[in-house]
């Protein structure tokens, strides 16, 4: 593990060594937030509760994702953008310990629609070279995977499950490591440099990339949308199966080292073959993951299928697909427009499961989330008509 550290390390020093450290420390904060809201939200209220608490903040995301793609494009700096976003958002963590239900969905609302415009980071790092989109978006993918990891760990340790609740003293210190990560990752983007171009007007109307990329956004949906009703629960399904939020934490943190390890090769596999195969591959991945849940409790085989590193393939495909297809001067807002589907799928399947498991048990509803991935599958079969600019 060392020697490949060291060698990742060493191929992207020059370039983007900063702008990586920034992203750590953010994908960091993301990892505990996952883990920390949910397992928060679960104890103020039932599985309602906790479907609006993930779900209403995502529609603030879509809408986030799709202003800041606007303002990055419109500012011509991808950078300033994510260093704005990112003190809000850091910000914002200081007060949800003390939050009840309500509160804590408004206040995430609003942390959300800031978090929306962390997608820019990814849009800095399409374009860093044309020639090597996969391969760059693998390096990021690999520091954000480990980041999550080791978040989603530390907040399985950080606090036992049995003490969540308003004002604990362990929540507490755990939101405030949360803020002040968020900051130390300001101080990375902040010293990291972006790729600058000239502006040159584009005749073309965005809604000719719109109709170019219509049916990855749709794939986009659909799959989040069914992979969402197990993650929207996983935090909360993990420490019950495993017995303890410790237990849960390692397996987060093996997610996150596989996700590492793996995205630099899954960059440059993207580069060399198509790239809907990444589209394809994820999809398979969410319908064998989904169809375990729903069919075993067996916590070696949920270890194995959680562990696969589905958001980093299909984003690592999905995004070259974009900065393949849209010009410069409309590239972050589509990036944003990807991410927007993205949350939005995940939006109303957070807050669909909330409902379905007031009336049915986990293993349907996982079923039901297979399917979706499947019919997410089948819309990925024909090629997609990009254009490499």
């Amino acid at each position: 593990m060392r020697n490949y550290i060291g060698n990742f390390l060493a191929y992207v020093d020059n370039r983007i060594k900063l702008a990586l450290l920034g992203a750590f420390c953010y994908n960091l904060t993301q990892g505990l937030s996952f883990t920390l809201i949910r397992l928060q939200a679960s104890f103020l209220g039932d599985s309602r509760t906790l479907g609006l608490v993930v779900g209403l903040p995502s529609f603030a995301l879509v809408a986030g994702s799709a202003f800041w793609g606007y303002i990055a494009d419109r500012w011509r700096s991808r950078k300033n953008v994510v260093v704005l976003c990112s003190i809000f958002s850091a910000v914002l963590y200081v007060p949800l310990p003390w939050l009840g239900p309500f509160e804590l969905v408004i206040v995430r609302t609003v942390q959300s629609f800031f978090l929306g415009g962390m997608i820019q980071i990814a849009t800095m790092f399409s374009e860093l070279d044309s020639s090597a989109r996969g391969t760059f978006m693998g390096h990021l993918e690999a520091v954000l995977g480990l980041g999550w990891g080791i978040g989603a760990f530390s907040g399985g340790f950080l606090v036992n499950s049995d003490e969540y609740g308003l004002g604990e003293g362990p929540v507490i210190f755990s939101f405030m490591l949360t803020a002040f990560l968020g900051l130390v990752a300001v101080i990375g983007y902040m010293s990291s440099t972006e790729k600058k171009r000239e502006f040159v007007a584009d005749n073309e109307n965005f809604t000719v990339y719109f109709r170019r990329l219509y049916r990855l956004f749709m794939i986009t949906f659909i799959l989040f949308m069914g992979y969402m009703f197990f993650l929207t629960i996983s935090p909360v399904y993990l420490t019950e199966v495993t017995g303890s939020s410790s237990s849960m934490g390692l397996i987060m943190l093996g997610s996150g080292i596989i996700h590492a390890v793996t995205a630099p090769s899954a960059g440059k596999l993207v580069d060399k073959y198509p790239r809907e195969m990444a589209i394809r591959l994820s999809s398979i991945f969410v319908i064998i993951s989904m169809l375990t849940y729903s069919l075993t409790e067996n916590v070696i085989l949920i270890v194995i299928v959680f562990t696969i590193p589905i958001y980093m393939t299909f984003f690592i495909g999905a995004r070259a697909i974009v900065a393949d297809t849209v010009p410069y001067e409309l590239r972050a807002r589509t990036m944003g427009l990807l991410s927007s589907f993205s949350l939005l799928g995940g939006g109303v399947g957070s807050i669909s499961v909330g409902e379905i498991l007031l009336h049915y048990n986990e293993q349907e509803a996982f079923l039901l989330g297979a399917f979706l991935a499947f019919i997410a599958f089948l819309l990925s079969l024909k090629d997609f008509s990009h254009l490499r600019n």
